[in-house]
């Protein structure tokens, strides 16, 4: 009789677990994307406020910046803004070039980017990898950007 009664609290503790596993398997995926969709929220937050800064630098230069100084320097941005949240301090990449269009004129853009690698780093390592893996066999970007280095997009984000 002793060992029935332990082979059932073996039994039932078995079944605990498997139910613990199963609820988790369906809380991970789901935890995952919520933050996920906060992290991107906060990102894009402040992708627009650096769009926003490039712009007012652009109408009085006539170009952009690659350089977030000179966007903190003439007060366009506040220093932590360059930061990526969720990160040890890394910055946005930001870049800069002119483009000669065929009409001869000098057309200016920026592309400022974010990588789903950085931001979301500390959450599942395997849904991120997924998540990087499908931008890339999709031909996008893996992470969330402003503007264009080769064409002239009125410098969108790619979630837009």
């Amino acid at each position: 009789m002793k060992v029935k009664v332990k082979h059932n609290y073996l039994l039932a503790c078995c079944v605990l677990l498997l139910a613990v596993l199963c609820v988790m398997s369906i809380y991970g995926p789901i935890h995952f994307k919520q933050q996920q969709t906060e992290r991107e929220t906060e990102v894009k937050h402040r992708l627009v406020q650096i769009r926003l800064a490039e712009e007012k630098y652009r109408m009085a230069t006539g170009g952009y910046t690659a350089s977030f100084d000179s966007l903190t320097r003439r007060g366009l941005l506040t220093d932590s803004l360059r930061f990526v949240p969720h990160t040890n301090h890394k910055q946005f990449e930001i870049e800069a070039t002119m483009q000669l269009t065929k009409s001869g004129r000098q057309l200016p853009l920026m592309e400022c980017r974010a990588y789903y690698a950085d931001f979301l780093q500390g959450l599942d390592k395997q849904a991120i990898q997924q998540l990087i893996d499908d931008e890339n066999a999709a031909g996008r970007f893996p992470g969330l950007k402003i503007g264009d280095l080769n064409t002239s997009n009125d410098n969108a984000g790619n979630w837009e």
